[in-house]
């Protein structure tokens, strides 16, 4: 039983090592990052940037590239679907109850691609 609990409070410890918060200039890059599409730049603000470019959300910041890499090999299908019916803290549609799959499919490839200041390696 100790060993398990030493096993455990080891393996906690070193995720909690190798997460890194965000720096100052990561997340003004997210900050500052809109999509191009107005369409989609309408829907991002209203429904994604609060959490999506605040650390404390637990979301993957906007093109930090070492947030996003790990859910996009699991392939946009299930992203999409994670993010149409919601997962984990992410409410059904990021709260965005009119937008399609393909509109949650333009956000999350804009959201998850690099920008300028989050282009650290992964």
């Amino acid at each position: 039983m100790l060993r398990s609990l030493c096993m455990s409070a080891l393996a906690l410890s070193l995720l909690v090592a190798c997460s890194q918060a965000p720096t100052p200039e990561q997340v003004a890059a997210a900050e500052a990052a809109r999509p191009a599409d107005a369409q989609v730049a309408s829907i991002y603000q209203r429904s994604c940037v609060s959490c999506h470019t605040a650390p404390a959300s637990t979301a993957p910041l906007v093109g930090l590239v070492s947030a996003w890499e790990p859910r996009l090999k699991q392939g946009m299908p299930v992203l999409v679907q994670h993010a149409r019916e919601g997962y984990k803290a992410m409410p059904a549609k990021g709260l965005c109850s009119d937008c399609s799959d393909a509109d949650l499919q333009k956000l999350i490839e804009f959201m998850s691609a690099p920008v300028p200041a989050n282009k650290e390696k992964a």
